[in-house]
C-alpha cells in the first residue's frame, strides 16, 4: 500500500515547519538582543557627549562650574575641569567614533572655544565644512 509514503511527507513537512519555527525565532532573538545592545551603547554615547560638552563649557564659564558641584564637589576650576574632561575622554574611547576622540582629545592639547565648536559639530554628526 502507498500509505506510508504521505505518511512521511507530512512528518517532513512538519518538521521543516517546526525547525524553521525555532531557526526563526533563534533569529529573532539574536536581533533583538543585537538591537538592545546597540541601544545601550546609544545611550553610553550619549551620556559621554553630555559629560563632555557639560565639562567644556564649564570651562569656558568657571560660573557654571556651580552646576558641575553636585556630580563632582571637587571641582574649584578650569585645571580641575581638564582633569574630570580627561577621565570622560578615557571612559569615552569605548563608544565614541573615532572622528569624536580626536576631536576631544584636541580640545584637551588646545582648549579653544574654536575647538569647542568643532567638537560639538563632530559629535553631532556634522563638521565646520557642513558634509
Amino acid at each position: 500500500m502507498e500509505t506510508g509514503v504521505p505518511f512521511q511527507n507530512i512528518i517532513s513537512v512538519l518538521t521543516l515547519i517546526g525547525l524553521g519555527g525555532l531557526l526563526g525565532g533563534y533569529t529573532t532573538y539574536l536581533l533583538d538582543r543585537k538591537k538592545e545592545r546597540d541601544f545601550k551603547v546609544l545611550e553610553q554615547k550619549e551620556r559621554r557627549y553630555r559629560s563632555c560638552l557639560l565639562y567644556m563649557d564649564a570651562f569656558f564659564e568657571p560660573k557654571n562650574i556651580k552646576y558641575l558641584s553636585s556630580r563632582q564637589p571637587d571641582i574649584d576650576g578650569a585645571k580641575d575641569v581638564i582633569e574630570y574632561l580627561k577621565m570622560e575622554y578615557h571612559e569615552m574611547i569605548l563608544y565614541a567614533s573615532k572622528s569624536v576622540i580626536l576631536a576631544v582629545k584636541v580640545f584637551l592639547e588646545n582648549p579653544t572655544r574654536d575647538n569647542f565648536l568643532k567638537t560639538i559639530l563632530v559629535m553631532s554628526g556634522t563638521n565646520a565644512t557642513g558634509c
